[in-house]
């Protein structure tokens, strides 16, 4: 070693990596899925009621004129068919009558 280098001339070990258990990872992975499967019904749902109530706002539109707002009326037809295609398997997704 050098007067000038300051670094030791034995090295160091790494410091080991942190040890996650299986059962650990198992039950984060577990919980992570359950999750994204709440995540995906509640959105399926959501879907399945906006296609349902999305005709509603229609008849206003309607009543005072397409023409005078196409972008809006042109909006919703594009949500609501959005809507029917994520919310078409909402009544599938019951976990109690689901095989």
């Amino acid at each position: 070693m050098s007067t000038t280098d300051r670094t030791p001339s034995v090295p160091t070990p790494p410091a080991p990596d942190a040890v996650v258990p299986d059962r650990l990872r198992s039950r984060v992975a577990a919980v992570a899925a359950d999750a994204v499967g709440v995540t995906a019904r509640a959105g399926r749902a959501l879907a399945f009621w906006a296609a349902a109530l999305l005709p509603l706002t229609y008849l206003p539109i309607l009543a005072t004129g397409v023409a005078s707002r196409p972008l809006l009326f042109v909006g919703l037809l594009a949500t609501h068919v959005a809507a029917l295609v994520l919310g078409r398997d909402h009544a599938n997704d019951d976990p109690v009558t689901a095989d």
